[in-house]
């Protein structure tokens, strides 16, 4: 093998030379990245990955499975139309209601998927229209609140929400018409409950359905009643009794 004289240097093809390594391409950037999205784009934007339609947009939506100790999220990013994205962001949000309770960090979790996924929920929504697909697009169906998993999941929870104010106003009401009715002696009652029990009600003396009447503690019998403390606050006598007519 011989050298070249000092100064002068090899030529490329001089046997045992060499070659400069190439330069590296530069690493594609992950999706996600500011100003980089998936898939082709068309003359108005990019178009939907699925169908080819315009205008399209880059989204992200996720879908969680809980799994009693562990649990699993799935994310899905992708350029959509709006008809794509939809039907996307319906299947894994209705599949995250039926899922995504069954752990128990994932009953936490699972909100958070589902109120996420509304950020891209919206972001499809203010595309407008699709146009020019070159292949069938994804089928929408119905929105996640019509289908049977968030009916099954969010009906309980809606009812539950309407019963408690219902529970109190009825509390209110139907406890006011239970509280008992101050006696006085010379007051006559009746009992709609069994003895010992009393639930007494003021009647006219003269009614038949009167079959008691309040009497004063000197004149109480052993075949008498004492009247409960919640009757006595306009008695004179704390220990008023009822005596049957």
């Amino acid at each position: 093998m011989t050298f070249p004289p000092p100064g002068q240097q090899p030529h490329p093809s001089a046997q045992g030379y060499a070659q400069p390594y190439p330069q590296a391409r530069p690493y594609p950037q992950p999706y996600g990245f500011p100003g980089q999205f998936p898939g082709p784009s068309g003359p108005h934007g990019h178009v939907c990955e699925v169908c080819g339609a315009q205008p399209a947009t880059a989204v992200t939506v996720r879908s969680h499975q809980g799994m009693v100790v562990i649990m699993r999220t799935v994310t899905r990013r992708g350029v959509f139309c709006r008809t794509c994205g939809l039907s996307v962001y319906r299947q894994m949000t209705s599949d995250t209601l039926v899922t995504g309770w069954w752990g128990i960090l994932s009953v936490f979790v699972t909100p958070f998927i589902v109120l996420g996924n509304l950020g891209a929920r919206g972001a499809l929504r203010r595309l407008p229209e699709p146009y020019g697909a070159s292949r069938q697009p994804l089928h929408p169906g119905k929105r996640v609140l019509f289908r049977g998993p968030a009916m099954l999941i969010l009906t309980p929870i809606a009812l539950l929400l309407l019963a408690i104010p219902a529970l109190v106003i009825v509390g209110l009401v139907v406890g006011d018409g239970d509280e008992p009715v101050p006696l006085s002696v010379g007051d006559c009652v009746r009992n709609t409950a069994e003895w010992p029990d009393q639930r007494l009600e003021k009647v006219g003396c003269g009614s038949p359905s009167a079959e008691y009447r309040v009497a004063e503690a000197a004149s109480c019998g052993p075949g008498d009643y004492l009247l409960r403390a919640e009757y006595l606050v306009d008695a004179p006598n704390p220990g008023s009794c009822v005596k049957r007519l």
